[in-house]
């Protein structure tokens, strides 16, 4: 695949499952909560499409979704590495409404994702709630998936 350039506007994609396998990013940045059982959002989709992955992360406790928790989970799938960063956003007080993300904990990925030198990288727009003019991700080569 071609290096795309400079990045002057946010990129969409109509699923993240969908930009994994057309090879648009290799990876996504997700949040769990620690009562997030069953997954949702996005790392809900991601679990089902590799077979429940997450899920076993979740029940063998190295994905706890506590606050503050940071997961690096590279996944070898169909000769292909996909790498994930999760964020614990803590506890969830309302399972009907999902709340707005903290921007810390949406700073501290971005921050991760330089250290891990992580490139091609997604995150939904709707798991994190990012507008349009979300300054900060783009530039930094973060894919903004709807």
């Amino acid at each position: 695949m071609s290096n795309p350039g400079p990045i002057s506007y946010a990129r969409k994609v109509s699923q993240v499952d969908y930009a994994l396998s057309q090879n648009k990013i290799s990876g996504v940045m997700l949040v769990c909560f620690e009562n997030d059982r069953p997954l949702q959002g996005s790392l809900a989709a991601l679990d089902w499409r590799f077979n429940g992955h997450f899920t076993q992360l979740q029940k063998k406790q190295i994905l706890t979704g506590s606050e503050g928790e940071v997961l690096f989970a590279p996944l070898r799938w169909n000769q292909q590495v996909f790498q994930f960063l999760i964020l614990g956003g803590g506890f969830l007080n309302s399972e009907i409404e999902r709340p707005l993300r903290s921007r810390n904990l949406f700073e501290l990925g971005l921050q991760k994702l330089d250290e891990l030198k992580l490139t091609r990288m997604g995150a939904s727009r709707r798991d994190w709630n990012i507008s349009e003019d979300h300054s900060g991700a783009v530039e930094r080569g973060l894919w903004i998936v709807n």
